[in-house]
């Protein structure tokens, strides 16, 4: 590998942190096809008809400003929305977005087994896009007829980072079949469950360097140095892509 090419992606990767949940510094180097739903149309449908929101895993809150921002101003303050975020770097950024919109940004995290920080029957959606859930917290704090809408990335999303970097998967679990039987089991109906795969294209090979230090816990430890010769072979390949796999649910507490 050129040596200007291997300080680049050097830099690259060590720049490349998160912050909220932007991709934006990757526009027209990272392509990826999009499932045939919408899943942003199907949560606003449903928030429609509820009068207490949460939205699990916020990030930056961008996705839910956009929510918001589509309804006409809620004067009569007949709909309640608040918001959950685990990871401790975009909680500062969440409440910075939302606190403009009167959202509040709550700490949790369902992989520490910890309650949801709501009352029972408290809610009537509960929202959660690439984030976990815990199938029996979310029944607990919705109300009889409340709506759970998710979608998330199947445990065995872009199997050819994980192949050309032997790493593992971190979260095989996470699978359509699972989060239905595990739903099922706290006493949820599931009204729909759909499975999509498609493709996630890099332009080149930095593109790729930056997507990996933004999400770390796919290639535990990477390291641009400890994985040049792959690295080689992907910047002399004439496109690199891997497979995207996403799945969604909604499931309404009877």
């Amino acid at each position: 590998m050129e040596h200007d090419l291997l300080e680049s992606l050097r830099r690259a990767h060590a720049e490349a942190r998160m912050t909220g949940w932007d991709f934006s510094a990757l526009e027209g180097r990272l392509i990826a096809d999009d499932p045939w739903w919408d899943f942003e149309a199907d949560c606003l449908d449903a928030m429609r008809y509820a009068r207490a929101v949460a939205d699990l895993g916020t990030g930056g809150g961008e996705r839910l400003i956009r929510l918001v921002d589509a309804f006409p101003d809620d004067r009569e303050g007949t709909r309640t929305i608040v918001a959950t975020e685990g990871w401790e770097p975009n909680l500062a950024v969440a409440r910075r977005n939302l606190g403009t919109r009167g959202i509040e940004v709550l700490p949790y995290d369902a992989e520490t087994g910890q309650a949801m920080p709501f009352g029972d029957g408290e809610l009537d959606l509960v929202m959660s896009r690439h984030e976990g859930i815990d199938a029996g917290e979310v029944t607990r704090v919705l109300a009889s007829g409340g709506q759970l809408l998710t979608q998330q990335v199947d445990g065995r999303d872009a199997e050819e980072i994980h192949e050309w970097f032997e790493a593992g998967f971190a979260y095989p679990e996470v699978t359509a079949e699972r989060f239905v039987a595990d739903l099922e089991t706290a006493g949820m109906r599931i009204d729909q469950a759909d499975e999509w795969s498609g493709q996630m294209r890099f332009t080149d090979v930095e593109a790729l360097v930056i997507y990996l230090g933004y999400v770390p816990w796919d290639v535990p430890g990477f390291s641009v140095d400890e994985h040049l010769e792959r690295l080689s072979e992907l910047a002399a390949s004439p496109g690199i892509a891997v497979t995207q796999r996403r799945f969604r649910i909604h499931a309404t507490k009877p």
